[in-house]
Formats: structure tokens, C-alpha cells, sequence
């Protein structure tokens, strides 16, 4: 039955013990939903969101790192496209929705990490010059109407 598939997630509300009832059926009540690949819960905002594609980002990125080494992939031109392929798309994932610039500075760590990897830098070295050096933008410039991805020059 149809029914038995159907959840009910409140987001937000003053009585979370309403229950919906649907065609004589009552909906189960559910804590924390995933749509899409993206994890809601009732009791938070989108933050939690974006926690969720950062914590992704970082596996991805440490999954592409660990590949990279074990194929001594050291091509930077090859690992930036890795990285627009397999981590950035993971970390812009339905950004339309949860984007605002305090919850890109989460998902801007996992991009300035790959940067600093590439050029082996310390994680203190100083951001601008990393992105001078791959003549880059900030990750918060990477959205808007049109997608750029890291490209070497």
C-alpha cells in the first residue's frame, strides 16, 4: 500500500505530536526525512544541510586525495577537474535552496583545503594568495547565474 510509504515531517512546529491522518490512515511521524539526498530534520534549520554536504564534501575530497596517491595522479590540471566532478558538484548539491554567504563558509573550507593540498601549503597560509596563485575566486563567487569551475592557467 501507498500508505506505508508515506512519512510527515514538521519543521519547526509548536505541536509535533499532531498527527495526520490521510484516507482513514494515519501517517507516521518521522524525526528526520531524506529527499534527494538531502538530509531535513524537524528540529533545525538549513544549517543542517549544509553540514551534511560538507561532511559529504570532505569524504569526497579525502577519497579523491587517497585515489590521487595510490595512481600518483600528480597532473593538477587532472586533479582540478577530479575535484569539479566529483567533490564540487557534491558540495553545490541543490545550493539553490540552502545558500546564503554564512552557510558557504562551510562548504568554502572543503575548497580551500584542495587548493592548499595542490600547492602543499600550510592550512595558515594566507587564503587570497592561494586563490591569486590558481587565479581563482572565493567558492561564495562560484554561483550565480553561471557555474566556473577551478581551472589551471
Amino acid at each position: 500500500m501507498v500508505h506505508a510509504l508515506t512519512k510527515v515531517t514538521l519543521f519547526n512546529s509548536v505541536d509535533p505530536c499532531k498527527e495526520f491522518v490521510f484516507e482513514s490512515d494515519v501517517i507516521e511521524h518521522v524525526q528526520t526525512f531524506k529527499y534527494l539526498g538531502i538530509l531535513f530534520k524537524t528540529t533545525s534549520n538549513l544549517d543542517s544541510v549544509v553540514e551534511h554536504l560538507a561532511a559529504t564534501s570532505r569524504r569526497s575530497l579525502f577519497a579523491l586525495n587517497r585515489r590521487c596517491a595510490k595512481l600518483r595522479i600528480m597532473d593538477i590540471k587532472l586533479r582540478c577537474d577530479l575535484f569539479n566532478t566529483l567533490v564540487h558538484s557534491t558540495a553545490s548539491y541543490a545550493y539553490e535552496v540552502w545558500v546564503d554567504s554564512k552557510k558557504l563558509k562551510v562548504i568554502e573550507i572543503v575548497y580551500r583545503r584542495f587548493l592548499k593540498s595542490l600547492l602543499r601549503v600550510r592550512k595558515t597560509t594566507s587564503t587570497s594568495i592561494v586563490l591569486a596563485k590558481f587565479s581563482k575566486f572565493p567558492f561564495e563567487h562560484l554561483h550565480g547565474d553561471k557555474h566556473y569551475y577551478i581551472t589551471t592557467v
